[in-house]
């Protein structure tokens, strides 16, 4: 199921900034409706979580899956009508629907089973679905089909077919749990309140999202824009390097598995420092596609050396809660990253990346101390 919806979401999610401004939308304005969205998904997302327990989390799934079909075919609808309002607002709400439904496909799995390797085996399942999502556009659009050359909706009418795939997967799907959860709402925030290291956690992933949505967040438009590239030639860039990320994140979790947490860290992190203030420092055009590309190959590698062990931690009958509570801190710092890039887009690529370098430097502490407080956790176990 979360293959079929990623490819959904890796299909439309390469095309829609270019969709966007195909439909009148400046680079700053579709900044804008993304980071928006994001807000509008983290309180959709606070809202979900009153609303559906563990117990019952498969429904919220469906229902959000629903939602998510109904409002892309109305944004298929009005492709073109010059309605910028009404395609500003459901872009927020599909964009949600995105993100609710990615926000609850782990609780679900880990009331069957949980583990770090695991954790990471979902985040490589995630990012294939969204790389064959990006695969299937490179392969259609522009192509000429019966005299009709493939665009936009076409690609749109791709993903409700995926969506759908995805819901009939999910309705098959027959629950046993091996834990049944109670519903926790009230106690979460007092449980995040005795678990400091938790909250911190939830910060340090704010300022991750944040400083890759600066470096990325536009990565469609900035390669049209600032390369010249056509959206297929774009398209292929990013295809190729979400492929070496997904075997590279692949490697990471069975093969190259260094007992040096801090080295592994510093080469998803640091390199893409170091990169990012060579963008600023040189101003040229071949130092920002790689800057790009090293960003994108290293998107899920080693992801699960913080996030999985942290996730892991928390005790189950507060998984959920605490699962979405992370999610909202993802999209605040998502939000907030595509933000400042759309503002930082009108002074050019160079001073994006050192803002991006500068949140990296932060980011990359963060993560230093979590795994200081995480070796120091398994040698008191």
């Amino acid at each position: 199921m979360l293959a079929f919806f990623c490819i959904s979401v890796g299909l439309w999610g390469n095309f829609r900034q270019l969709w966007l401004a195909s439909n009148n939308l400046s680079a700053t304005s579709i900044s804008k409706v993304i980071s928006i969205a994001s807000l509008v998904a983290a309180f959709c997302l606070l809202f979900y979580t009153k609303k559906f327990s563990v117990a019952k989390i498969k429904i919220g799934i469906l229902s959000t899956l629903i939602t998510k079909i109904f409002i892309s075919v109305l944004l298929l609808l009005i492709d073109g009508t010059n309605n910028l309002f009404l395609i500003k607002f459901l872009s927020f709400f599909d964009i949600a629907c995105e993100n609710i439904i990615l926000s609850s496909v782990y609780p679900y799995v880990m009331s069957f089973e949980k583990s770090e390797e695991l954790y990471g085996k979902k985040s490589v399942v995630e990012n294939l679905g969204k790389t064959l999502g990006i695969l299937i556009g490179s392969l259609i659009f522009g192509r000429i089909l019966y005299k009709i050359v493939i665009g936009y909706k076409t690609c749109l009418l791709v993903t409700i077919f995926f969506d759908f795939l995805a819901l009939f997967v999910l309705t098959l799907t027959t629950d046993k749990q091996k834990v049944k959860y109670k519903d926790n709402n009230k106690k979460v925030f007092k449980y995040l309140k005795n678990h400091k290291l938790l909250v911190f956690y939830l910060f340090y992933n704010g300022i991750t999202n944040m400083s890759f949505n600066i470096a990325v967040g536009l990565k469609m438009i900035m390669l049209t824009n600032y390369n010249d590239y056509t959206t297929s030639t774009a398209t292929y860039f990013v295809l190729m390097f979400s492929i070496i990320d997904i075997i590279f994140g692949a490697l990471a979790i069975n093969k190259l598995k260094s007992k040096n947490d801090y080295f592994n860290i510093s080469i998803k992190f640091l390199i893409r420092i170091i990169l990012y203030l060579l963008v600023f420092i040189t101003n040229n055009k071949l130092i920002l596609l790689i800057a790009i590309a090293y960003s994108l190959i290293t998107n899920i590698a080693y992801s699960n050396l913080i996030s999985g062990f942290m996730t892991n931690t928390v005790k189950e009958k507060y998984i959920l809660d605490s699962t979405v509570i992370n999610y909202i801190f993802n999209l605040l710092g998502e939000a907030t990253g595509v933000f400042l890039v759309g503002v930082m887009y009108v002074y050019g690529f160079r001073y994006i990346f050192l803002l991006a370098a500068l949140i990296t430097i932060i980011q990359i502490i963060m993560a230093y101390y979590l795994i200081y407080k995480k070796r120091k956790y398994f040698c008191l176990g």
